[in-house]
């Protein structure tokens, strides 16, 4: 089996765009489907869809899903998340050989970026 996509039901869709290109650098394309535009990506070779919360009839105030992402400059990262419209959650953790934080982005969803550093 393969993973082939992830869709994200979204609240702020113009917040959530903007947050997932400029911190992960993803090149959203708009589509219309049944009268929303979604707007989808590849990420890492997976199909990564922006879905209006209101469509998907998703009512979930916080996510169900948390990501990990390897990113080359954590530090670097963080100061993108906070541009973007995006949070920090807690304490920078790591030992010798990795460094991560947790992050939040527009909509409230949690993610915690990860970078090795051996």
């Amino acid at each position: 089996m393969t993973l082939e996509g992830i869709t994200i039901a979204v609240n702020d869709m113009e917040a959530m765009r903007h947050f997932y290109q400029e911190v992960f650098k993803l090149d959203f394309n708009p589509f219309e489907l049944a009268g929303n535009t979604l707007y989808t990506s590849h990420w890492e070779g997976i199909i990564f869809t922006l879905c209006p919360a209101e469509m998907a009839k998703i009512e979930a105030k916080q996510n169900k899903h948390q990501f990990d992402v390897l990113v080359n400059d954590l530090e670097e990262s963080v100061v993108v998340v906070l541009k973007s419209g995006g949070s920090i959650m807690g304490d920078k953790m790591g030992n010798s050989t990795q460094k991560e934080i947790g992050i939040r982005d527009p909509d409230g969803n949690s993610l915690v970026l990860k970078e090795y550093t051996f």
